[in-house]
């Protein structure tokens, strides 16, 4: 069975998830839904071929139920996993061989701009430094997939 990975974070809008499954469905595909949680740093590199063994760590609550709200009948896995997003994202689909990576863009406001400009675009990071197709879904969409 082919997969897709889906970055997701806190407040996020449900669009992504909702085209993710859309796209799954479509294809057949398997969902790996990552939270890739900054705030735990990795100490050393990231592992080659076992990322996913890295996610100990608890899902957040609040986006498992998220999750499971908008991923119905589409089969999914839920891994946090400590690191930078766009190199988590990149290692995950490196190692379960994803035909794509799914994003959502930036939520809008000063804060999240000034975020962007620290921290950088995890777009275009995974579109620079990845071999894999990157889908990015805008906050708000028209003619959003039926769920």
């Amino acid at each position: 069975m082919s997969s897709i990975v889906v970055g997701i974070e806190p407040g996020q809008t449900p669009t992504v998830l909702i085209t993710a499954a859309s796209i799954a469905a479509d294809l057949g595909a398997k969902v790996e839904v990552i939270f890739a949680d900054s705030g735990r740093y990795v100490t050393e590199r990231l592992p080659e071929h076992n990322v996913l063994g890295t996610s100990e760590a608890q899902f957040p609550e609040e986006l498992a139920e998220l999750v499971a709200a908008h991923l119905l009948g589409v089969d999914y896995e839920l891994h946090s996993v400590p690191g930078d997003p766009a190199k988590v994202l990149s290692a995950v689909a490196e190692e379960v061989d994803a035909r794509m990576i799914v994003i959502g863009t930036r939520r809008p406001g000063l804060r999240n701009k000034l975020a962007q400009f620290i921290d950088g675009s995890i777009a275009v990071a995974l579109a620079q430094k990845q071999t894999r197709p990157v889908l990015v879904i805008p906050q708000q969409i028209i003619n959003l997939p039926e769920e």
